[in-house]
């Protein structure tokens, strides 16, 4: 039996490598096959991630685990696309003080000073209407200190917005942005804080949608931030990381204990807010 076996055996391993020869060729082409595959979907992932920045987590033993998706420009991008399109603003209004019995009330010129967003390339600019009430005159400085006499176009103190006119061409200008925000969401501002630091750029979060605020007897839905909001900052324009105008600057909550509350106009009211202006 002993025998008989070895020599089964013996057969089965001389015929092998015969049928082997037909088994190797194809698992070579399988080989082949499979390598070019994985070769196309790792061509393709690599692309992926060139084109639509997606970071691949891997977990200790080297697989992966998990693809996220990074769709956010960093402020620096943000800032090298907008900061053209916010402008410092300097206003000449006429004071009154003193007067009394037998007096007259003495008249004096005085300057306030706040910011502007340019919204088309032409010169047309929104700021807040408490930045120019009462101006007798409005000077726009830009960005590259270029200065142009402004023209009120119209204003709306309820909502507290006004639009400017200056008589430039091909100006950076920002676009408004009318879409669903999110708390928590990442924003920058770009003012002119103190009146004499234009185009200071700060950035934060949206603490709240809709917070009702009363500003000189007026009570408006604002956004809240916690970016760094100063006097001067108002009418200056809130962005978020894709460059697009959401809100326009115009309050800061004031206080000895108070930091990190600063408040803008949502960029579809303002916006509805401008279109009237500019089709009275």
């Amino acid at each position: 039996m002993n025998d008989r076996r070895d020599e089964e055996i013996k057969v089965v391993a001389a015929s092998a490598p015969k049928r082997d020869k037909r088994l190797i060729v194809l698992i070579v082409c399988l080989c082949v096959a499979v390598a070019l595959a994985i070769g196309a979907v790792g061509g393709f992932i690599g692309h992926a991630i060139g084109k639509s920045n997606v970071t691949v987590i891997h977990s200790q033993d080297g697989n992966v685990s998990q693809l996220s998706q990074i769709n956010e420009r960093s402020i620096v991008d943000v800032v090298d696309e907008v900061a053209d399109s916010v402008v410092e603003i300097e206003c000449t209004v006429l004071v009154q003080s003193g007067g009394g019995w037998f007096q007259r009330p003495t008249t004096y010129s005085a300057t306030s000073a706040g910011s502007g967003v340019i919204i088309s390339a032409d010169g047309t600019i929104v700021t807040n209407h408490h930045v120019i009430e009462g101006a007798t005159q409005i000077k726009v400085r830009l960005r590259n200190s270029e200065e142009h006499t402004a023209s009120l176009v119209g204003s709306d103190q309820s909502h507290d917005i006004a639009v400017l006119k200056i008589s430039a061409e091909n100006l950076t200008y920002a676009t408004f942005g009318t879409y669903e925000l999110k708390v928590g969401q990442t924003v920058v501002v770009i003012g002119n804080p103190l009146g004499k630091l234009g185009g200071s750029v700060t950035d934060g979060i949206i603490s709240a949608l809709d917070r009702d605020i009363s500003i000189d007897g007026v009570t408006m839905r604002l956004l809240q931030t916690n970016a760094s909001i100063n006097s001067g900052n108002s009418g200056g324009g809130m962005f978020d990381l894709d460059g697009r105008l959401i809100g326009i600057v115009n309050a800061k909550s004031t206080g000895t204990d108070v930091e990190g509350l600063g408040f803008a106009i949502p960029a579809d009211v303002a916006l509805s807010v401008v279109t009237e202006i500019l089709s009275a």
